[in-house]
């Protein structure tokens, strides 16, 4: 899982001829290290929170969506056909003629089923999506708030120095966001869509 995760979250960026003989983790600074190691803890947390059934039903439509299956499946589609029509034309007697009545029976099924395992792991994705947006926004509302705090360090000895001429930008900067108006007002403008 680590090595997937490592290889989903870190560019890889070209060598040089003498970093070749490093590995391209000895490269990142302390912080990328502790931030990949921090989103590999989350990527686990999730992963023990998956029921014996989501995972096996996770498995399942990862199969159905590879290209194995795809090929599988057209592979299957034109055998029952040629052994259903080979079998017509050398009198067997219990065939699915064309219009193919079991084929479609069968494919169906597999729709269904396939639909129904896609929609499980779709869902379980979401919920993921959600709690890592839910992370971001508080990462953006405290880096804001501590951004906002630096600015109005900045601001007060400039203030101070310059009383007669206000720094209007410095100023507005260094006011924090009022999060509630900027919800309200997004809010408003989606209903306005």
């Amino acid at each position: 899982m680590r090595g997937e995760l490592t290889a989903r979250w870190v560019y890889r960026w070209p060598m040089a001829d003498n970093e070749h003989a490093q590995a391209p983790s000895a490269n990142l600074s302390s912080s990328a290290k502790e931030n990949i190691e921090l989103l590999s803890r989350f990527e686990d947390r999730e992963e023990e929170q998956i029921s014996g059934l989501q995972l096996a039903i996770e498995r399942v439509s990862r199969f159905f969506g590879s290209p194995v299956f795809f090929a599988f499946a057209l592979v299957f589609v034109a055998v029952w056909i040629a052994v259903n029509l080979w079998g017509m034309n050398h009198g067997w007697r219990h065939v699915d003629t064309p219009p193919f009545f079991w084929l479609q029976g069968l494919v169906s099924c597999n729709a269904l089923l396939l639909m129904v395992a896609v929609l499980i792991r779709q869902n379980r994705m979401a919920q993921v999506a959600e709690h890592r947006a839910h992370l971001d926004l508080q990462i953006n509302l405290l880096t804001e708030q501590k951004v906002t705090k630096l600015l109005q360090m900045i601001a007060d000895p400039r203030r101070d120095m310059a009383r007669d001429r206000p720094d209007d930008h410095v100023s507005e900067l260094s006011r924090p966001a009022d999060t509630h108006a900027l919800m309200h007002a997004i809010k408003e403008k989606q209903e306005d869509r």
